[in-house]
């Protein structure tokens, strides 16, 4: 494994999960998630990846200014995720940070493709439910771990302004 392409799959994983470098080497997780992708799929299939990020980041980049979140989604589609080998790895990468288990890809995906590994749903490390995106993503957390302390539950939760702006919006439709 190299350190390269260590620091290119956290940059990958930055903009498919909208969580920071430091969120996500914070977890702990982030050498043991690009080895479980590498053992799924073969480092034919992550070093593609990896290339057609590069090179989504470059189409978001191509006016001359940074990546724009709406320029990058749209490239990421094209270049990643509307493909036929690359967007079911990249959805579960995505599925990976949040959830903490590596879902089997599909029989076409490893008949087509090989890497038998990648057919087979696992947990990466006991630490990875606990470390999920997801929690954070819902301000939550995670059932029978990471108690928030006593006494927590008399507060009533935190909901960010923002959400329920969207909320209010979508009541209103």
């Amino acid at each position: 494994m190299t350190t390269h392409s260590f620091t290119e799959f956290v940059s990958f994983s930055v903009d498919l999960t909208a969580f920071g470098e430091t969120d996500l080497l914070g977890t702990g997780l982030a050498h043991q998630y690009f080895a479980k992708v590498r053992d799924a799929c073969g480092e034919d299939v992550v070093t593609d990846l990896l290339a057609a990020h590069r090179a989504a980041r470059a189409d978001a980049s191509a006016d001359g200014g940074g990546p724009d979140g709406t320029r990058l989604d749209r490239a990421l589609r094209h270049r990643i995720f509307s493909d036929e080998r690359l967007g079911p790895v990249a959805r579960n990468v995505v599925k990976l940070w949040y959830a903490g288990m590596w879902y089997g890809l599909p029989p076409e995906w490893t008949d087509r493709y090989g890497a038998r590994a990648a057919a087979e749903t696992s947990t990466v490390t006991a630490a990875s439910y606990q470390e999920g995106l997801l929690w954070r993503a819902i301000g939550a957390n995670p059932a029978g771990a990471k108690a928030p302390g006593y006494g927590s539950w008399a507060q009533p939760p935190r909901i960010e302004r923002s959400y329920l702006k969207g909320q209010e919006h979508d009541r209103t439709r």
